[in-house]
């Protein structure tokens, strides 16, 4: 979805008439924008992600949980009331984003209208992004602790 918003945002970005040269808010700056905020997206998966499993490996080795178990038993730290709404966040972000006003793309003023707008919903949607992991994986080593401590009194 990400994408797709890029390609109409450059669409109506690239239809303003063109003076010779690049201005502010010009097509590279929508580029730029969603290109730097699909890379923080990506690394924040790819960091977290890796630690996340680790840890429900060892959440699920300190409990025994068979397959069947482990799959209902992980869910919930995946996805719960505070994730779904981060998600319905960032899907109503970029669905703002598909829907930015084309015809404001014949100015410079509008341009920068539009690029300040995608700015801001894109850092929002990264800043979603971060509060959703940083939930999960609080949930998953509040749960790991408990798990430790519950064995360590046995």
């Amino acid at each position: 979805m990400l994408s797709r918003a890029l390609g109409i945002l450059i669409l109506c970005a690239a239809a303003a008439p063109s003076f010779g040269q690049e201005t502010k808010c010009d097509t590279g700056a929508f580029r730029e924008v969603v290109a730097s905020a699909s890379a923080s997206i990506n690394e924040l998966h790819e960091k977290n992600s890796k630690l996340f499993q680790e840890y429900l490996r060892k959440l699920r080795a300190a409990n025994n949980w068979s397959d069947a178990e482990y799959l209902m038993k992980a869910t919930p730290f995946v996805k719960d009331e505070t994730t779904a709404s981060l998600d319905a966040a960032n899907q109503s972000l970029l669905a703002k984003v598909q829907s930015l006003e084309a015809g404001a793309a014949n100015s410079e003023a509008g341009r920068c209208a539009m690029l300040n707008e995608l700015k801001a919903s894109m850092e929002k949607v990264v800043a979603n992004t971060i509060a959703k992991w940083e939930h999960m994986l609080s949930k998953l080593l509040q749960a790991s602790s408990t798990t430790l401590q519950a064995g360590v009194t046995q």
